[in-house]
Order: C-alpha cells, then structure tokens, then sequence
C-alpha cells in the first residue's frame, strides 16, 4: 500500500525545508515521488532531488483542488505504474483549501493501492495573524483539516503575536463556519 502525505502551507512557511529534511532523514532508502504543484510557487530544487532519486512530477496548470481535481487522479494513477512508489508526497499551492486536496487524494485512493497516510500544514508561527488575516478561510481550512501543524519561524514570533491566540482566532472562526453549514 502506497502512502501519501500533503505538506501544504503558505509559500514562505518552509515546506520545502520540511520535504528535504523528509527525504534525507525518514524516507531515506524508500521509493518516494514527490508531486508538485507550482501555481505561484518556488519549486523544489530539481537538482537536489534527482540526486537524491527523487521523481518530479510537475504539475503547472492550477492549483490540485481546483481545476486539476479531474487529472489529479489519473496522474497518481500514472505515477503508482510508472513508479511504484512506497511513499508520494504532495506539495499544493498554498493557494487552495487543504480539505479539497485531501478529498481529490481520497477520491484518486479509492479502489486503488494506495492512501493518505497524513495531512501537515507548514505555519510561518511569525506570520499567522497576516495569514488570518489575508488568508481568512484558506488558512484557516488548513489548521483545521491539517493532522499535524509544524510551525517555523518559532524564533521570530513576538509573544505578544502569540499563536495559540491564533488558533483559537482559527477555531472560532472554523466553528462558525461548521455552525452556519
């Protein structure tokens, strides 16, 4: 059985940092694709993963939950034959609701071999009340959708800018939402 992980987060928020240091040190010796999407992101250096033994499988025309949500299935189709990976990571855009990239994955699981094993969301812990802010419903789908939440950047927060305010900020928010549904 295929395991996929999402590593979604904010461009900034050290996703790329976080893949890396995955790949080096707890994938290391496993069969790994990594599946990007570049909708206004910074890709991975492709050099350092090819060197590693990392297979890239760019994804340049939208963001996963939205208008790849149709071929994202029949591309972790095509990477489980081509590859045979024992672990895919997926890094979305930012950009889009972590519950969509989750439910596209599910969805291309399904009847194969093949499921999400984790859902990580990447905070900048310095920028949580910009992306609340910014952000609002986005960055907020990603904390509560999220099964682990990695925050970076710890050394740059003030407490005054604290994050648990953040997250309970987050959490109301999420329960209203969840409330008017």
């Amino acid at each position: 059985m295929t395991k996929i992980d999402i590593v979604s987060g904010f461009l900034g928020a050290g996703k790329t940092t976080l893949i890396k240091k995955l790949l080096k040190d707890a994938l290391a010796g496993q069969r790994v694709v990594l599946i990007e999407n570049e909708f206004g992101e910074i890709g991975i250096d492709g050099g350092f993963l090819k060197e590693a033994g990392i297979e890239i499988r760019e994804m340049n025309s939208g963001c996963i939950c939205c208008s790849l949500v149709g071929d994202f299935g029949t591309s972790l189709q095509e990477v489980m034959k081509l590859y045979a990976p024992e672990r895919i990571l997926i890094e979305p855009s930012g950009v889009g609701k972590l519950s969509d990239v989750m439910k596209a994955v599910q969805d291309a699981a399904e009847g194969n071999d093949m499921e999400l094993n984790s859902a990580i969301a990447v905070v900048d812990a310095s920028k949580c009340k910009l992306y609340l802010k910014n952000f609002g419903e986005f960055f907020v789908n990603q904390i509560d959708y999220a099964g682990t939440i990695v925050l970076t950047r710890t050394d740059k927060r003030r407490e005054d800018r604290g994050v648990r305010g953040t997250h309970q900020t987050a959490q109301s928010q999420s329960d209203d939402h969840h409330d008017a549904a």
